[in-house]
């Protein structure tokens, strides 16, 4: 009985590893001299995509994300406007890895196996320019594992985790 506990106390265990090895992390920083609680209206800055710039290739990620953007300051109680209070810009960076899961297990290793597999590491940058002062006031970055299968969840749950922030640092 003890082991059948100890069974599903390890597969608990493991199961939350994993589902933390996929999570996004967002991080974001501000000018806390500047009060970002003025911002009610947005407006995208027309950005020049560099050769190389991932969303230069893949104008569909581009545009997912600009609608993700504006759906959620929207849904926040943000108005876009021809005029705004702040100017957003946004960027990706993406870079090839490998994930390295160890499954061995039993005395000296010797049952289960190592797998690899090749992933894309992304990391989405927001940056909020205020309109007045045409200085940089907020910036927010979101960096997780790229999965073309759940690109649109995925970069609607990183949105909304920058904008939630973005709420917070506003307060």
């Amino acid at each position: 009985m003890k082991s059948i506990r100890n069974l599903i106390a390890w597969s608990v265990f493991v199961l939350l590893c994993a589902g933390a090895a996929f999570a996004q992390n967002v991080q974001t920083d501000y000018d806390h001299s500047f009060n970002l609680a003025k911002f009610r209206t947005f407006g995208f800055n027309a950005q020049t995509r560099r050769p190389g710039d991932p969303l230069r290739a893949n104008q569909i990620n581009d545009r997912r994300i600009h609608d993700a953007l504006e759906s959620q300051l929207t849904a926040n109680g943000f108005t876009s406007s021809g005029q705004p209070d702040f100017w957003i810009s946004y960027g990706v960076t993406t870079k090839q890895g490998l994930e390295v899961r160890d499954n061995r297990f039993g005395p000296w290793l010797r049952r289960g196996n190592v797998s690899v597999n090749e992933v894309t590491d992304g990391t989405l940058v927001l940056s909020f320019v205020d309109a007045i002062s045409k200085q940089e006031v907020w910036r927010g970055y979101a960096v997780g594992t790229i999965n073309p299968k759940d690109l649109d969840k995925d970069v609607n749950k990183a949105v909304t985790k920058l904008i939630e922030k973005f709420k917070k640092n506003q307060a």
